[in-house]
């Protein structure tokens, strides 16, 4: 296993060492936190019901882990977090109409969480032109540019073109492309195709299909006949298990990497993800001090046999990245706390994290490989990786 940091993260020069304290200072914004001003609210939505339900309810959990923590510890300035949960059901209708129940009816101060980029692109129809803050915690297809909208996942030059330089050194110099038809694996494939061009490789073909699919032997049938070096597979939720069942029943010898594989997918079905390969920021094996309270408390509050993914603790560190926001600004107002998410740095079960000036998130890159436990084990941490979404001046 090798580590090293691509970027360094900027310095926080303005915030010296008190970047993870509870800060109150105002940024000239002339409301103050003060207790008596009672709760501050949040809205979770999410899918948790549906197609995502495999990965809504830990996501869930690590939002509501995250809280825990906060209220036990005083809360933000004193003031103690409630929150507001809302089902999108992984659909475009859903993820509209709850984005503007929480807007408009909870007038909630902050939304965090969604997992498919079909909901994030519909939940900003409503938050954007409502100067809201949307918080999007699931590694995604990178092209947002929008000061109302924040991202804690991982976006492709985090996980993609690293994930592409190491497999085309060590796999080969060909993949075929296997998605879900929607937003996210579309997107993602024009950057694969981009970084296998760069690094001197291929992409022979690319097949998108339908949420619910339950054969893919006419798309194993192509890729056979392409005989890539490697598989990348981009196929959602739970479509991704009867894909790799599938996989495994043509008896294929190429080496499958997909940037969707994690704990919730291995803990259940070891057989189905020993031997592949996967990109996240996180993974519950990294041996830190954090991550191991991180992994205590989870397991203490919803049981110690649950798997996290790098999603949920996407999800745990927007939750403390607004709290140090909120505290940074001396106000929930939107506009403050949107220019202190820019200032504050939080140690995260993956390491040190923060936001780069295009709202995203400077993620860690982890490339693992499945073991036969359900676990991972780390082939190389490329670090921190700053954020690159093309043109965007915030």
């Amino acid at each position: 296993m090798t580590s090293k940091l691509i970027t360094r993260r900027t310095t926080l020069k303005a915030l010296g060492t008190g970047a993870l304290t509870a800060s109150t200072f105002s940024l000239g914004m002339p409301a103050i936190l003060r207790a008596q001003d009672g709760p501050i609210k949040l809205g979770f939505l999410s899918g948790l019901t549906g197609l995502e339900t495999i990965l809504g309810e830990t996501q869930l959990n690590c939002f509501k882990l995250a809280v825990s923590e906060i209220n036990n510890g005083g809360g933000i300035a004193g003031r103690q977090v409630e929150f507001i949960v809302e089902d999108d059901q992984t659909t475009t209708r859903g993820a509209i109409d709850k984005a503007r129940k929480l807007v408009s009816g909870d007038q909630v101060d902050a939304i965090i969480g969604l997992i498919a980029s079909l909901t994030h692109v519909a939940a900003r129809s409503v938050t954007t032109p409502a100067k809201k803050l949307l918080i999007y915690t699931t590694y995604y297809e990178g092209s947002v540019c929008d000061r109302y909208f924040f991202s804690t996942g991982q976006i492709p030059n985090q996980q993609i073109v690293p994930s592409v330089e190491w497999l085309t050194v060590n796999a080969g110099k060909s993949t075929y492309i296997i998605g879900s038809d929607y937003v996210w694996p579309r997107e993602s494939a024009k950057a694969i195709h981009a970084a296998m061009e760069a690094s001197g490789g291929k992409v022979l073909g690319e097949d998108f299909l339908p949420f619910g699919t339950q054969d893919f032997g006419p798309v194993f049938d192509r890729v056979r006949a392409a005989d890539p070096d490697f598989l990348w597979v981009m196929v959602a939720g739970n479509d991704l298990i009867t894909c790799l069942k599938q996989y495994q029943s043509f008896g294929f010898r190429q080496q499958l990497f997909s940037n969707g594989l994690d704990e919730l997918f291995s803990f259940f079905h070891p057989e189905l993800t020993a031997g592949t390969l996967s990109n996240q920021a996180y993974f519950m094996g990294l041996e830190n001090e954090k991550n191991l309270a991180f992994k205590k408390a989870y397991g203490d509050m919803f049981g110690a046999d649950k798997p996290i993914n790098a999603i949920g603790e996407a999800a745990y560190n927007a939750v403390h990245l607004y709290k140090l926001a909120v505290e940074k600004a001396g106000s929930t107002e939107t506009e403050a706390v949107i220019d202190a998410l820019g200032q504050v740095e939080f140690d995260a079960p993956q390491g040190k994290v923060n936001f780069a000036a295009n709202n995203v998130m400077r993620s860690n890159s982890i490339l693992a490989r499945g073991n036969d436990n359900g676990h991972w084990d780390t082939i190389e941490n490329f670090g921190q990786i700053d954020p690159d979404i093309a043109g965007c001046s915030l």
